[in-house]
């Protein structure tokens, strides 16, 4: 990711800068005194620093982009862009799209801001004296222990994803949405503003959802690059490619194997549309480059994904070679009412309640059972607790509305606590953001009546008035294609009578993954280390690790997750 790094306080001993000069990687930006160490760097299109107007010991970072929307198109804030916001004394960010951190600084003050929605987070941590501060959780875990908060961490683990924007380890505090943070001396002071639109069903046509949307899907840069779609064969994709065409020329990309369902969609689409698209696709490596993939984005993503998805994302560096922005279709689903449906159809009363205990099964995700009793009770009392917090946060539901306060819902957690870990990865890698993840498309999401939402029908509609010969084209759910005319719930029987029936597309990438790491898997269950690793459940963990190398396929998924919590607790213990 492009990353900032340091400590402001009292005093900046010899000792500690030793520390954090030790810890980071090989800065692009840099500013010292006996006070303050401050470092930057990662992608310089993503990274951006300067001195302060009229401030000769000020200066100010950016990593991340910010966006501004424009009537037909988007562009990227620049330096100059940057330094003039924030030589304001109050930096405003009200209308500004994109996902970013920033750092300011005078003598004895340093300040951290965050993007509206949280996508790109600061972390903080006290020290003797002052304050450690980094967009990178683990080196900042380096500073204070790396003792991981399994209270915080429950959601993170039990649920689809953390439910609340907090650092996930003893003695660092995250700066979520809408943040910002001020150090003077060792004292630290934050506030936060969890992002809440404007809930009234005005825009009865989604016709400003489709010009916000045709406009983020256009970015113009200053050294013209040109922007590549990331193309599946779900809906959100498709009807980015429906916007894209007619002003500027089509690039999409596809990352797998060509009997991918995904892929195979991607590619006849592009073949019958007639534009170029890039695909991306080798076998899992060696060992050692396979071990080697999984530290790096564990490191930077805090185990969102099982082990083996690092196979599958590995590519970005080819698009950057090409000189390529990517556009990414995540996040699609708050447009579309797609957000815990589970809660809504099945949890009504549970949701009506407000109870944390009712709630939190309908939230449930299955990761592996690695973890001892009094481990798993306390993450199962930290997420009830997260989740009573969250909802007092939120808007009534009885004035709302239930579908609209789960899509709000949706959003606070699911883009911060998903998607973000990963953008910030990607930061360092790719030019890149996601249009459906903008503060003013989210918007006209809200705006837009829930009918023209649900279903996945807006943007059914707009794919046949903006581009209709991709209503040809069927769709790809969970390796199944369905037709594209297909709502969401008969699609949902379609693909899931098809799968029963073993007619969906098996990936083999996690059984050729786990095989290959086999003789770590087992050195590691083995180890001293893990045996004694007071949070597992270690008898258990070993018959999974032994079941499934003996023939029980089926617990694949539990050793895939396991390794990824293994690989970031490894990371955070160094």
């Amino acid at each position: 990711m492009s990353w900032v790094f340091g400590f402001t306080g009292t005093s900046l001993s010899p000792a500690l800068r030793e520390r954090l000069v030790a810890l980071h990687e090989a800065p692009l930006h840099r500013a010292e005194s006996p006070t303050l160490y401050v470092r930057a760097g990662g992608l310089r299109e993503t990274c951006f620093g300067g001195r302060l107007p009229e401030e000769p010991d000020g200066g100010w970072l950016v990593v991340g982009l910010g966006i501004e929307r424009h009537e037909r198109h988007c562009t990227f804030l620049d330096a100059a862009a940057w330094q003039q916001r924030l030589a304001q004394s109050t930096p405003d960010f009200a209308g500004l799209d994109g996902h970013f951190a920033a750092l300011r600084w005078r003598p004895g003050r340093v300040e951290a801001f965050t993007d509206a929605l949280g996508t790109r987070a600061v972390y903080l941590a006290a020290l003797p004296g002052g304050t450690a501060f980094s967009t990178r959780l683990d080196w900042l875990a380096a500073l204070c222990g790396g003792e991981i908060d399994f209270e915080a961490f429950g959601t993170h683990w039990l649920t689809f994803n953390q439910l609340a924007t907090t650092g996930l380890i003893r003695g660092v505090r995250r700066l979520g949405p809408g943040g910002h943070a001020t150090c003077i001396g060792s004292r630290l002071t934050i506030t936060e503003h969890p992002w809440t639109p404007e809930i009234t069903e005005k825009d009865t046509g989604g016709r400003d959802f489709a010009r916000a949307l045709s406009a983020l899907v256009r970015p113009k840069t200053a050294d013209r690059r040109m922007a590549s779609l990331g193309l599946s064969g779900g809906l959100d994709s498709r009807l980015l490619l429906a916007l894209r065409f007619g002003r500027m020329p089509v690039f999409s990309h596809v990352f797998g194997s060509n009997v991918n369902p995904d892929v195979q969609t991607a590619w006849r689409i592009a073949e019958g549309e007639d534009f170029l698209q890039y695909r991306f696709y080798e076998p899992v490596p060696d060992a050692p480059t396979c071990l080697a993939l999984l530290r790096s984005q564990v490191a930077q993503t805090q185990a969102i994904s099982a082990a083996s998805s690092a196979m599958g994302l590995r590519y970005y560096e080819k698009l950057h070679e090409k000189r390529l922005v990517m556009i990414d279709g995540g996040l699609g689903e708050a447009a579309r009412r797609q957000f815990m449906n589970r809660l809504l159809q099945r949890g009504r009363h549970a949701l009506g309640s407000g109870n944390p205990a009712a709630i939190l099964p309908y939230l449930r995700a299955r990761r592996a059972d690695v973890f001892n009793a009094d481990v798993m009770a306390t993450m199962t009392q930290g997420a009830q607790q997260q989740i009573a917090a969250l909802w007092e946060t939120l808007p009534p539901l009885d004035v709302i509305g239930e579908e609209n306060f789960l899509d709000l819902l949706g959003v606070r957690t699911r883009l911060p606590n998903f998607f973000g870990f990963e953008q910030n990865r990607l930061d360092g890698i790719i030019q890149n953001f996601m249009p459906f993840a903008q503060p003013s498309l989210l918007q006209t999401v809200f705006h837009t009546p829930l009918a023209l939402r649900r279903n996945g029908r807006l943007f059914r509609l707009l794919i046949r008035a903006r581009r209709p010969s991709l209503a040809r084209y069927p769709l790809v759910k969970n390796g199944i294609r369905y037709p594209f005319r297909l709502p969401t719930v008969p699609a949902y029987a379609w693909t899931t009578l098809k799968k029963t029936l073993g007619l969906g597309y098996a990936d083999p990438t996690r059984l050729r993954f786990l095989d290959t790491v086999k003789p770590f898997v087992l050195d590691a269950v083995h180890s001293h280390d893990v045996r004694t690793y007071a949070a597992y459940n270690h008898a258990r963990l070993l018959r999974l690790v032994e079941g499934f190398y003996n023939g029980k396929t089926n617990l694949a998924p539990q050793i895939d997750w396991w390794l990824a919590f293994e690989m970031w607790r490894r990371v955070l213990s160094v």
